[in-house]
C-alpha cells in the first residue's frame, strides 16, 4: 500500500509538470510554431472542414464554436499555434486564429512533423480474458480499442481521486469535460486506455464522470499503440 501511495504521489508532482509523454505542451499566445503532435479531428470537426474545402470560397478562413474553440485551448493550441489533423487520408496544416482557424492541405509526408496524436487514437487490444461488468440500463460496456489523452486538469484530478482511494477512483466530471467525450462516442460504460505521466490506467466513463479501474480489473487485457493511428 506505501509502495502504491508512493507511486500515486510521484504521479501528482509529475502531471504539475507537463501532460503525458504523447502530449500537448503549452504554448504562449500568438506563437506560429507548429505542435508536435496530431489532431484526432471528431467527425463533427471534420464535416466542417469538408463543408468549406466543398465550398467555393476565396478565402481558407473556419469559424469555430465556442465549445471547440475552448476545446483546443484545453490541449493548449493557442492562437497562433498551427497543427496536423488527417481528413479522408489527406493532411491539413491548421492555424488557430482569434475566431476560428486558418486551414491548408500540405503535400509530402517530408512536411509532416508530429510525434503523437490527441486527443484521441487507435490502439491494438488484445483480450487475455474477458472483463466483466454489471450491465446497467442505458450503458454500453464494450471495451474501446481508445486511448484518450486527458487534459492536465483532468488528469491532476484523476491523480487525486487515486491518492485518496485505495480502491477504484470515481472522478467526476464538469459539463465541458463530459462534453469532450460524447464528441469522439464515448459513452457511459465504456471502458479504455490513457496514460498518465507514463504509466497506463484502464477508464471506465460513467454517468457523472470516470471510474478508475485497478490493476485487477485491467489485468487482462493487453494494449500497445498501433502503428495506424489514424481514427
Amino acid at each position: 500500500m506505501k509502495t502504491k501511495k508512493n507511486v500515486l504521489n510521484a504521479l501528482a508532482i509529475a502531471t504539475t509538470i507537463s501532460l503525458t509523454a504523447s502530449a500537448a505542451f503549452a504554448h504562449s499566445d500568438h506563437d506560429h510554431s507548429t505542435v508536435s503532435y496530431k489532431w484526432a479531428a471528431s467527425d463533427d470537426f471534420k464535416a466542417k472542414i469538408e463543408r468549406k474545402l466543398n465550398a467555393s470560397s476565396i478565402d481558407n478562413l473556419i469559424g469555430l464554436s465556442h465549445f471547440e474553440q475552448k476545446k483546443l485551448a484545453h490541449y493548449d493550441i493557442n492562437v497562433g499555434n498551427k497543427f496536423n489533423t488527417l481528413i479522408d487520408g489527406n493532411n491539413y496544416l491548421i492555424e488557430r486564429t482569434s475566431a476560428g482557424m486558418s486551414i491548408s492541405k500540405v503535400n509530402g509526408a517530408e512536411q509532416v512533423a508530429y510525434s503523437d496524436q490527441v486527443p484521441i487514437k487507435r490502439i491494438n487490444m488484445v483480450s487475455k480474458a474477458s472483463m466483466e461488468h454489471k450491465s446497467h440500463t442505458g450503458h454500453d460496456h464494450a471495451n474501446l480499442p481508445y486511448e484518450w489523452t486527458f487534459g492536465v486538469t483532468t488528469q491532476n484530478k484523476i491523480v487525486r481521486g487515486m491518492v485518496q482511494n485505495d480502491q477504484n477512483a470515481y472522478v467526476g466530471l464538469n459539463k465541458f469535460e463530459q462534453s469532450l467525450l460524447k464528441e469522439y462516442d464515448i459513452k457511459p460504460g465504456n471502458t479504455f486506455q490513457t496514460t498518465i505521466a507514463g504509466h497506463q490506467f484502464m477508464i471506465e466513463k460513467t454517468t457523472a464522470g470516470i471510474k478508475v479501474l485497478n490493476h485487477a480489473e485491467m489485468g487482462g487485457v493487453a494494449m500497445a499503440t498501433s502503428n495506424d493511428s489514424s481514427m
